[in-house]
């Protein structure tokens, strides 16, 4: 039987999503706890890969059990062996054809920034630029990327590893309450860093440091070279995962 997982965690002390031999990771402590209940090795497989600090509300994993339990006791059967800075949300019986990172047809990000003074508290959760920046200038930047477009501009993925760096961006929105300015960008599927350079170009955009037209330029004239601006891991959450027929 296969089994979809939804989870959430504070990245503050990961090492990332993927399983390393040396550091402390979310598949790592996944795969550590269904062995735990199976007394045999499970393997996990999520929605994606996030980097080390990035958080998540929404992240999907799958993997395949034997056992009967219902879907109601699984996250108190998995989160009576989490740490606190990891909970199962939700756990749902899907059919053997459904792949947590193949299945997905649309990702939401949030990114979070706080332009006011520097508050200590929110440091693990929010970038701390604090500096202002031209919101109305960045709005109209980020219309720029809306669309499909050859992102290689926008990201640290090697075409070596994905020659093909063209991705869609369905929708950018950009609020401000206060100090805190957030950036939510859904997709049908980001590379990595993707999301934290095009954030961190806007950003760049709003505070005058980079012309709007360099975006254009940007997705026209794809090069790895281009952009070099990025920001922490700290401010961005995978908020959802997206499956069509679920």
């Amino acid at each position: 039987m296969r089994v979809k997982v939804t989870l959430a965690y504070d990245g503050s002390d990961f090492d990332g999503w993927q399983k390393q031999h040396h550091g402390r990771t979310i598949q790592g402590e996944l795969e550590k706890i269904l062995k735990k209940i199976h007394k045999h090795d499970v393997k996990v497989v999520g929605s994606g890969r996030t980097d080390a600090g990035v958080h998540a509300l929404g992240q999907v994993f799958h993997f395949d059990t034997d056992l009967m339990i219902p879907n109601d006791k699984w996250p108190l059967a998995i989160n009576a062996l989490c740490p606190d800075d990891l909970r199962i949300i939700k756990v749902q019986s899907v059919d053997e054809t459904f792949h947590a990172r193949y299945s997905a047809v649309q990702k939401t990000y949030q990114y979070q920034v706080n332009v006011g003074a520097y508050n200590l508290f929110q440091r693990k959760m929010v970038y701390q630029l604090n500096a202002s920046v031209d919101l109305d200038l960045i709005q109209e930047a980020a219309s720029l990327l809306i669309g499909t477009h050859d992102f290689t501009s926008f990201n640290a993925t090697s075409h070596e590893e994905i020659e093909d760096q063209v991705r869609t961006i369905h929708a950018i929105d950009i609020n401000q309450e206060g100090d805190i300015i957030t950036f939510t960008l859904k997709g049908s599927g980001f590379l990595r860093y993707m999301v934290r350079m095009i954030v961190a170009s806007l950003l760049e955009v709003g505070r005058h440091r980079l012309p709007i037209n360099a975006l254009s330029y940007a997705l026209k004239h794809p090069d790895k070279r281009a952009l070099n601006s990025n920001v922490p891991a700290c401010g961005l959450t995978l908020i959802s995962v997206h499956y069509e027929l679920l």
